[in-house]
């Protein structure tokens, strides 16, 4: 018959009944009971109700009991999956709260009592089976008092045996047992000892020995001693410039320390989706800049960072630090857009872009007749723009800052802050004035004619056969009452409109504060070792009798 060598190290399960193993076998036999009863004993509906729910039943059971994701139970998934959506995500609190500030408070290094208890117990035990050695009686055997008894048969001269007598013999049919009963109180003090150990078990495991090493201030943890080190305050990253144009951040980060930098992105429809990351050293002093991609509504970045101290931490910039998105307006007479907007300590600089209008119509009080008679109406005419000017103010944090504005082109302004760390609204607002050449139509000119005679004299010269003579005649041409319109070319006039253009009104700038380079305290040093002088004319037996 062959052989066959089973390892015993290779953590496998064994397959009992088709690929399954015991407890799973046993879960499904369990789980189907359960089925029939839930279709055989449920108190009402119909039997196609009452399978419905038995098959039901059978499926997830079975699934529960059979099913693996990753290789891993679904129970586990599914307490993992618990876990992981109930429970904490992140440390809200600062990281220096996380280091231990001192050490655990040191144990009482008196002896337990219980431990002491326990001792004393044992040490009388063994000196009763020494006194029963030493009497003749049979030794301590506990295993003697359940199960068959051992023959009490005279022990040889080397210590083995004699021959095993049987102790049952049969008298009258009967078996009969030979030697005396086992007594009660042995199981009492079994018991007993039993419970005291068990009772005495946390206690040791507790206590301090007295006999150990006294107490040194480190913490001693599965045999390893640790002195955990002092956390060191202060930054060890600062964010010295962002600057966001469309939808890209450039932000520059400083290091105060030497760091394993780890940069992360985060956006989307949520604000929680990990877009982009990247890793970097970086030493004390440089400065690393990162052009990071802006997506959704609130993007955000994480910067964390383990010194080389063994420290670790994080810097954040929320969507109401990041001016994103840049604002536009359109306005009547220019539509303005940040295109550029970037963030340096003590300073906020801005790029606007401007688009103006080159035709407008304006409204004016036209007067269509003049004279006799005049009128005016509104009219609502076509103009040409000619000249525009303004100027750009910018205010953030009780700071504030004006600039020409460059019609059809950019604008670029400065405002200087104050070199701390704040999150403030910045507010932009333009002030345009424009030139308006308004050209007018012809107007009528009325003028009124009264009624009149005109009389005009014509001298008539008349031939009547040989003689001739001359007479004066009158003709009289009489004119009625009336108004005469005339058309007159004007001239074009010249208006001015102005407007106010809020760019934006809350728009979250955040900065940081001014560079300093960590202070590492020097380390401590450690204690001086104790060193043992000897004392001349001493000797070993000094130390027994110190009198002498």
């Amino acid at each position: 018959m062959r052989e066959h060598e089973v390892p015993t190290h290779v953590q496998a399960e064994d397959k009992v009944l088709l690929g399954f193993t015991f407890p799973q076998i046993v879960a499904v036999v369990a789980v189907c009971a359960v089925a029939y009863g839930a279709y055989s004993y449920f108190p009402f509906g119909p039997s196609g109700f009452r399978l419905g729910i038995a098959v039901l039943l059978g499926v997830v059971g079975i699934a529960l009991a059979v099913g693996k994701v990753g290789g891993r139970g679904l129970p586990l998934v599914a307490a993992d999956l618990l876990k992981f959506n109930l429970g904490a995500r992140r440390y809200a609190g600062f990281p220096a709260q996380l280091a231990r500030s001192e050490a655990p408070p040191q144990p009482d290094t008196k002896p337990d009592p219980l431990r002491l208890l326990a001792r004393n117990a044992v040490g009388s035990i063994g000196k009763a089976a020494k006194a029963a050695r030493n009497k003749g009686r049979p030794p301590f055997r506990p295993h003697s008092w359940f199960g068959k008894r051992r023959p009490m048969g005279e022990e040889g001269a080397n210590g083995g045996s004699a021959a095993k007598p049987n102790l049952r013999e049969t008298q009258g049919g009967n078996p009969t047992h030979q030697g005396r009963c086992k007594p009660w109180y042995k199981l009492l003090a079994v018991a007993g000892l039993l419970i005291l150990t068990i009772i005495a078990i946390p206690g040791s495991a507790l206590a301090d020995d007295p006999d150990e090493e006294p107490y040194d201030g480190a913490w001693r943890l599965d045999e390893i001693y640790f002195q955990p080190p002092e956390p060191v305050p202060g930054r060890r990253i600062f964010i010295e410039r962002i600057a966001v144009s469309g939808n890209t951040a450039a932000v520059s980060l400083r290091a105060a320390h030497d760091l394993d930098l780890k940069v992360r992105v985060f956006g989307g429809r949520t604000g929680r989706t990990l877009k982009m990351g990247a890793n970097a050293v970086v030493h004390s002093g440089e400065r690393k800049t990162y052009n990071l991609s802006l997506d959704g509504p609130e993007p955000s970045f994480t910067f964390s960072w383990t010194d080389a101290l063994g420290f670790s931490g994080a810097v954040s910039l929320r969507s109401g630090q990041i001016p994103y998105p840049l604002p536009k307006y359109d306005g009547g007479l220019c539509d303005l857009e940040v295109v550029s907007l970037e963030w340096t300590p003590g300073a906020i600089n801005g790029v606007i872009a401007s688009e103006c209008i080159a035709e407008t119509r304006q409204e004016v009080d036209l007067p269509v007749y003049g004279g006799h008679f005049s009128q005016s109406v509104p009219a609502l005419l076509d103009a040409s723009v000619t000249g525009m000017v303004g100027t750009v103010n910018v205010r953030w944090g009780g700071h504030a800052a004006s600039a020409s504005f460059v019609p059809g082109g950019v604008t670029v302004f400065t405002l200087p802050v104050a070199n701390r760390r704040a999150t403030e609204d910045l507010e932009i607002t333009a002030e345009l004035t424009a030139t308006l050449n308004v050209p007018r139509p012809p107007m009528l000119q009325t003028v009124h004619h009264p009624a009149r005679t005109d009389v005009h004299t014509r001298r008539v010269r008349c031939s009547c056969g040989e003689s001739s003579y001359t007479r004066t005649v009158r003709i009289y041409i009489y004119h009625e009452e009336h108004v005469r319109a005339e058309e007159n070319q004007r001239s074009p006039i010249t208006r001015t409109r102005t407007e106010t253009t809020p760019v934006t009104q809350t728009l979250g700038v955040g900065a940081d504060a001014p560079y300093r380079v960590l202070y590492v305290p020097p380390p401590k040093p450690p204690p001086p070792k104790a060193e043992q002088t000897p004392v001349g004319g001493s000797s070993w037996w000094s130390w027994l009798w110190p009198g002498n």
